[in-house]
């Protein structure tokens, strides 16, 4: 197919089995933990040397397959540092988890990371794969021990396998559960027989999370850096509702809006010790949208060319062809 201007200014104006294995390695190392604000590392690197390695590769769920905190990240690195920014790509798939529990009631298993994992790392070789899982492996129902420990092996094996890749781990912590807008709407579980799942979900669903995130904090899985996502938006949620009491970081509880995706790419760019002009950094809206035509773009290309998981993902053009369209669309921003 012809890469014309016609396909390019559409683009830019809009219109448009589980088992769990052991570790795969056993390595003693000495890793040092450095605390920075929400941050926790195992190993410190500068903003110089995070911006050196590219691709950066985003694996999550429903948030990161919406990506528009990808896209914010994309579009302040390369206002900042032109050609010199990083490749970003967002491999994020809805409904996905690490644990690889599903919910009976979900119309189809939940895609398990696992399941594509190799492919995603043999097709784009990540130098620094961020990992944002952990809303939907406590599949919406009260806590358990066995659903904790399900996500706990999930997420050792998931970064055991990227650190021996050779890639640099950030893992982001499972953003908060917001109750109120379901409550508001009668959608909060159990079903009329007593279950759970993600459109009935468990009341107290936020102490699971809080469980996850405290887990990632600990960095007992040996991250180079982890982001704690559940703690941050928690507390910007607490400062937005002093001036708006109404203020929610979600329609239903679980899919961040615009200003959370904006507070998390923020988040992103702040821990990784970006300077002040790209940590502070403004992308308005209409540039904003094009950056997202663009990863969305390139995400439903490799999401093709590597496996999907589930279904109902869009099908994507070949990679290479997507490669010389987003190139272009860059040009033209």
């Amino acid at each position: 197919m012809p890469l014309g201007h016609v396909r390019i200014r559409w683009l830019l104006g809009g219109g448009m089995t589980r088992v769990g294995g052991g570790l795969l390695v056993a390595l003693a190392v000495l890793f040092v933990h450095v605390s920075r604000g929400y941050g926790q590392a195992g190993r410190a690197m500068a903003w110089d040397e995070w911006i050196r390695l590219s691709p950066w590769v985003f694996l999550g769920d429903s948030n990161t397959f919406a990506g528009h905190y990808v896209a914010e990240i994309d579009a302040r690195l390369h206002q900042s540092l032109g050609g010199r920014a990083p490749r970003v790509l967002n491999l994020g798939v809805a409904s996905e988890t690490a644990s690889g529990a599903s919910e009976p009631d979900h119309p189809f298993p939940r895609p398990w990371v696992h399941q594509r994992l190799e492919k995603v790392l043999r097709m784009l070789q990540p130098q620094v794969v961020f990992l944002c899982y952990g809303m939907n492996d406590g599949v919406y129902a009260p806590p358990t021990d066995e659903n904790f420990a399900a996500y706990r092996d999930g997420m050792l094996k998931l970064v055991a396998h990227l650190r021996a890749s050779g890639a640099a781990v950030v893992c982001l912590t499972p953003p908060p559960f917001e109750p109120e807008p379901l409550a508001a709407r009668g959608r909060l579980g159990p079903t009329p027989d007593g279950r759970y799942a993600y459109f009935a979900p468990f009341p107290g669903y936020h102490r699971v999370v809080e469980r996850q995130a405290a887990w990632c904090v600990s960095n007992e899985m040996h991250a180079d850096l982890v982001i704690d996502l559940y703690r941050l938006l928690h507390e910007f949620r607490a400062t937005q509702r002093e001036q708006d009491p109404g203020f929610h970081l979600t329609s239903d509880g679980i899919h961040f809006g615009p200003v959370a995706h904006r507070e998390v790419g923020t988040a992103v760019l702040r821990h990784l010790g970006a300077p002040a002009d790209v940590v502070d950094g403004t992308i308005n809206q209409e540039m904003l949208a094009r950056y997202v035509r663009r990863m969305t773009l390139l995400r439903d290309a490799y999401l093709t060319a590597t496996g999907k998981n589930r279904p109902g993902l869009p099908a994507g053009i070949p990679p290479w062809q997507a490669e010389q369209l987003a190139e272009q669309m860059r040009s033209l921003f």
